[in-house]
């Protein structure tokens, strides 16, 4: 065959290879800041799903974890929106992450799972609570992660050594996690043909990394900005009653309170939502918004929580506390989270006693709370009682 003819013959063939992959669209997330960020509230999400109407998504979870229905405990955006709505749509759902083996992290860090947090966690931090205190945290809009100056920052992280290379895991094991993960997304755009859009759902640090590999084996990498504005109709309209407990239980009861950083905005709009919802619940939530704007005084409160009290039984629970371990006091962002409302309506009691000084009706209202605890839990609610009450 003359050479011209083999070259075109090979351009064909490589063209026509490439014209039947899929699309692909990598929305880079901050994970939970879906319940401090108005514009990248759960609603916008599913109104983002709705405009991309993707073929399948592909979430940020190992193979493994996800068939036991596992999530990193702090990926609100997975388990809570993503992977339901997902379903709800009856899109396919792939999990492209990648963990390393207990083995290796015990090498590497001296722990061996890297999901299981200390008997007392630390204020912010790995396996610490997940709180949120940067600007951009509550500003940066929905698709932050397609700034060219966002991907620049990260690509920075990523080709900056620390001072000893003993320390240097952390970035190398990133590095090697992201290039897992592109693969695993290819593997599973090898089933989708060229007139299926793709969309991952995956931490902002990852996506532009992942982009460079997917484009770089044929795939053409559409920015979720592209596909538009998502409007207050579309965030209404896609908004879900959890959404509201969710934003409001994150913001008023866990680490977020307690550095004194909320979204007004946001638990104004969540509010909103609620204003056909009658539940204890929902008026429990009223009385700690308005202590925090200092719209009410200690007393006031504790009349309000007494008579919370009445209409509350010793079996209702938050409608979302971020749980993980049952075995827990503590959730991802709150020390007291694994509580029935009417405890927290105690610890809540106990909060303004101490405020007001009274040490004699504050430990009354903590025994009371430990009634039934075992002794794990107790000890665990002894100390978020020192370091967070007192």
């Amino acid at each position: 065959m003359p050479k011209f003819l083999l070259i075109v013959f090979s351009f064909i063939i490589i063209s026509s290879v490439y014209a039947q992959k899929p699309k692909v669209v990598v929305l880079g997330v901050g994970h939970s800041t879906q319940l401090i960020n108005f514009d990248q509230q759960p609603a916008a999400i599913r109104a983002f799903i709705n405009k991309v109407d993707p073929a399948a998504i592909c979430i940020e979870r190992s193979p493994e974890e996800f068939t036991k229905n596992d999530f990193y405990e702090f990926t609100y955006e997975q388990q809570y929106v993503v992977v339901p709505y997902a379903k709800a749509l009856m899109k396919p759902l792939h999990p492209i992450d990648w963990l390393p083996e207990e083995a290796d992290s015990d090498l590497a860090f001296g722990v061996k799972n890297l999901e299981v947090p200390r008997f007392i966690r630390s204020r912010s931090g790995f396996l610490g609570f997940t709180v949120f205190s940067e600007e951009n945290d509550f500003e940066d809009g929905l698709y932050f992660a397609d700034s060219p100056d966002y991907g620049n920052r990260i690509e920075k992280w990523y080709a900056q050594h620390p001072q000893k290379t003993s320390l240097d895991f952390p970035r190398r094991l990133f590095l090697y996690r992201t290039f897992l993960q592109a693969k695993r997304i290819e593997k599973v755009l090898e089933n989708y043909s060229e007139k299926d859009t793709i969309l991952v759902v995956i931490g902002s640090f990852h996506k532009n990394d992942i982009e460079k590999n997917l484009a770089e084996n044929g795939y053409t990498v559409i920015q979720p900005s592209s596909f538009g504005k998502i409007s207050m109709q579309d965030i209404n309209k896609n908004f879900k009653l959890e959404d509201a407990y969710a934003i409001l239980s994150f913001n008023l009861l866990g680490m977020q309170s307690h550095i004194n950083k909320i979204n007004p905005k946001i638990i104004d709009h969540a509010f909103e939502h609620l204003e056909k919802t009658t539940s204890a619940e929902k008026e429990f939530f009223k009385v700690k918004f308005d202590l925090y704007l200092n719209k009410i005084s200690s007393k006031q409160a504790l009349d309000h929580y007494q008579k919370l009290l009445t209409i509350t039984d010793d079996t209702t629970v938050f409608t979302w506390n971020g749980i993980k371990d049952k075995t827990r006091l503590d959730s991802y962002f709150d020390p007291f989270g694994n509580i029935s409302l009417k405890k927290r309506i105690r610890l809540e009691i106990a909060r303004e006693f101490r405020k007001m000084r009274n040490e004699k009706m504050f430990e009354k209202e903590i025994d009371i709370i430990s009634e039934g605890m075992n002794d794990y839990k107790k000890q665990m609610l002894m100390v978020y009682v020192q370091k967070y009450l007192m």
